[in-house]
């Protein structure tokens, strides 16, 4: 439980959609039970349905690219020839399509360089880059494009006619390669980490048509499903690791390596596909091309370097990799593809079978990021951290089902990938290293937060969120407000049912949080607006306290009167470890309704003794901010704060199809 935090005058924010953007306004305190309705649940319709599962007449965009790029390693460019097959599966007909351009970032006076200064981590460090684009087509015909920021404006030269209507957009681009990303994709040295690498069709849906909001950085993406073919030319002694499956090994592995390859797509044990002699670089001319072919991915990133060491394993029939520089990678990188492979297995067996055929890790300047089957994590290992590289390879490649396989806009909605993928972290880190659980970290950081004013709401878009609260409002307080949820409101068997059953509905569609919010509430048969409300849509915190207690005797019957208090607008389940006059504990659990007449109720329990002390939330995994009202008397002893998990999700509901 973390220290105590004084909120009686903590500000009540409610957030309000405005043309569907979220706006913060204060307000007087709203009823805490009151439906959310009228807030940002869009009616239910034959596309997405009350339940919270997509509806009969669910529709959704497919974009199926095909991209050969060349790198310039003297000049740090990619040149590059892309051809977009995109399908109109909506009932509009469209007259155009919006394209992002995330290079423009690099672009001096972008949104984003005005937004987040050039030293931050999602800076532009002050680098000058951005798309070039020449041989703008449509259907073969010259077409005009209009530019604006971080998006492209595609006009079609025929209108896009609905249910199942194709145009092929096909140009030429090229941009210089960040050495500083906005630590998304970055190159140090001859090393080259290459993602938002090519012009990417904007999602277009049922609730907003085009989704054009800017890329500036701190916020992520939105993106549609379709099967990507790419070619990436490099230097010769160039390695190259991407997203989706190496189509031509003959023309780039020697038979050792790819008799090696083919052993560890068959062994749980660690193979060394390039091994260290092979690793050092050589001196070599002209080029070689790699081929790779990704299906059902919303996006595909690589890296590539003279001196990658590889190795491989596998986990039914899926490879998971590790590429690293060797000794500029820290230890735990001779690990990492036994540490890919827990993870994939891990999530797996407790959230969605992983649909891929591969999993890889990179080792690079990037801290950490995630795209389709890859992920870049950096060199070190932090000696003194027990989860050392794991927890960040653990953390990205959780991302592979939030957001990869569950499409959510992430530029809005950083809880709905952020968040559910540091509740599933909670799991996996506690299965390998039980002996340092993470829920300290999530209320520990949540608690600063709230002190140094920057707290915001759940629903807030990342890029509106300071850049020192984006580990909290993004990450930690969802990981805890879910596991809150799943400990103390719903039910383990009960959550874990449903969060499989939504993302399982949800695999590769674009859920929006009211999906979410329905699907777990349809689930578990409750309303549960008093906690979306609270924990989502508000600043407030949980801060339920112990005013007095009592027992009243009569013919040796003794009755426990508990005065309880709420202070703030969030009420929550009670639960309570009473102490006896005799030594003994009871546990009493109360409703949330016992909030719905006032912010005071007093519990009426039979005891077997005179009551002698009380404790509320004694497993010390409730986020009560206000640790010094929630005892009274001669306190009972709490359970020490621990496995919040509980030892793992429930493994016996197997996944719907």
């Amino acid at each position: 439980m973390p220290a105590p935090v004084r909120v009686e005058s903590l500000p009540v924010t409610v957030v309000q959609a405005t043309q569907g953007v979220h706006e913060p306004r204060t307000q007087t305190r709203p009823d805490p039970f009151a439906r959310l309705d009228r807030m940002d649940w869009p009616p239910a319709t034959r596309v997405r349905s009350a339940s919270g599962r997509p509806g009969p007449d669910y529709w959704q965009q497919r974009a199926d690219y095909d991209i050969a790029a060349t790198l310039d390693t003297a000049r740090h460019m990619i040149k590059a020839h892309m051809s977009l097959a995109y399908t109109n599966n909506s009932p509009d007909t469209l007259r155009y399509v919006w394209m992002q351009l995330d290079q423009n970032l690099y672009k001096s006076g972008s949104d984003g360089s005005a937004l987040f200064p050039d030293d931050t981590r999602f800076g532009d460090r002050g680098f000058e880059g951005g798309y070039s684009i020449q041989n703008l087509v449509t259907n073969g015909a010259r077409a005009a494009s209009e530019v604006h920021g971080t998006q492209m404006r595609v006009n079609l030269v025929e209108p896009l006619t609905p249910h199942g209507g194709k145009v092929t957009i096909a140009m030429d681009y090229s941009f210089a390669v960040p050495e500083h990303g906005s630590d998304r994709m970055a190159r140090d040295g001859p090393l080259y980490e290459i993602a938002q690498w090519y012009p990417r069709v904007d999602v277009y849906d049922d609730l907003r048509g085009w989704n054009t909001d800017q890329y500036l950085g701190q916020g992520e993406f939105y993106l549609e499903y379709g099967d990507i073919d790419f070619a990436v030319t490099v230097p010769a002694g160039y390695v190259v690791a991407g997203s989706g499956i190496l189509q031509n090994p003959q023309d780039v592995l020697t038979a050792a390596q790819r008799s090696r390859l083919a052993s560890a797509a068959r062994s749980d044990t660690v193979i060394r596909i390039i091994t260290e002699g092979e690793s050092k670089p050589v001196a070599t001319s002209g080029t070689k091309t790699w081929r790779f072919r990704a299906q059902h991915v919303r996006d595909v990133a690589w890296a590539g370097a003279p001196d990658f060491r590889w190795d491989a394993t596998s986990w039914k029939g899926v490879v998971t990799q590790a590429y690293y520089e060797w000794p500029k990678a820290g230890a735990e990188w001779t690990r990492a593809a036994e540490e890919t492979q827990w993870t994939i297995r891990t999530y797996s067996q407790l959230v969605y079978p992983f649909p891929y055929p591969q999993a890889t890790s990179v080792a690079g300047p990037v801290g950490g990021m995630e795209y389709p089957m890859i992920v870049f994590v950096n060199y070190a290992t932090q000696e003194t951290d027990p989860n050392g590289v794991f927890g960040t390879l653990d953390h990205e490649h959780g991302h592979e089902w939030f957001p990869m396989i569950v499409g959510s806009n992430e530029r809005r909605y950083a809880w709905m990938d952020e968040g559910f993928n540091t509740y599933i972290n909670t799991f996996s880190n506690e299965q390998r290293f039980p002996k340092h659980p993470l829920w300290p970290l999530y209320v520990g950081e949540w608690e600063s937060t709230v002190l140094a004013g920057e707290q915001r709401p759940l629903m807030t878009p990342p890029d509106r969120v300071p850049p020192g609260a984006l580990g909290t409002i993004g990450y930690r307080k969802p990981g805890a407000v879910l596991l809150a949820l799943r400990n103390h409101v719903v039910g383990r068997a009960t959550f874990d049912q449903a969060f499989k059953e939504y993302t399982a509905a949800w695999a590769f569609k674009h859920p929006t949080p009211a999906d979410f919010f329905r699907s777990i509430e349809s689930s578990a048969g409750q309303d549960l607006a008093w906690f979306w409300r609270g924990f989502f849509y508000t600043n407030d915190v949980l801060d339920i306290g112990i005013d007095s207690a009592s027992t009243i005797s009569s013919d040796g019957r003794h009755l426990a009167q508990v005065q309880l208090r709420k202070h703030t607008s969030i009420p929550f389940p009670v639960e309570l470890r009473l102490k006896l006059s005799d030594g003994s504990t009871q546990d009493v659990k109360l409703p949330v309704d016992i909030w719905y007449l006032g912010d005071q109720y007093t519990a009426t329990i039979p005891v077997r003794a005179p009551l002698a002390g009380a404790r509320l939330w004694p497993d010390g995994t409730v986020p009560d901010f206000n640790s010094s009202n929630d005892t009274w008397g001669s306190a009972p002893s709490g359970d020490k704060p621990g496995l919040v998990s509980a030892g793992g999700l429930v493994t016996s509901l197997s996944p719907q199809p």
